[in-house]
């Protein structure tokens, strides 16, 4: 075998161990960890918005009329911000969520 001979199986061995090289070195690593972090932070907010969003539609838009029982005159029911009728004191901002 000549000089060039091994010289060429060297460069062989040196170019096939590049292409192999290792997918799990501390760079992948690192930006898979920082990616699954901003994945879950963010998907977090998404969520926690959308409930929100969700959660003020239900409340607003869901009020019954109730009386309340424990008020039993027109003067105390007014001063609550209520409404007297029917010899009751009626809430016509209560939630049924309440």
């Amino acid at each position: 075998m000549s000089l060039a001979g091994i010289e060429r199986q060297l460069q062989q061995k040196s170019g096939s161990k590049k292409a192999v090289s290792p997918r799990w070195n501390p760079i992948n690593s690192f930006f898979l960890i920082v990616s699954l972090i901003i994945l879950g932070i963010s998907s977090f907010l998404i969520a926690s918005y959308i409930l929100s969003l969700v959660s003020s539609i239900v409340s607003s838009s869901v009020t019954s009329p109730t009386s309340i029982p424990w008020i039993e005159n027109k003067s105390d029911c007014q001063d609550t911000n209520r409404t007297w009728r029917d010899d009751k004191c009626w809430d016509y901002e209560h939630s049924s969520m309440f």
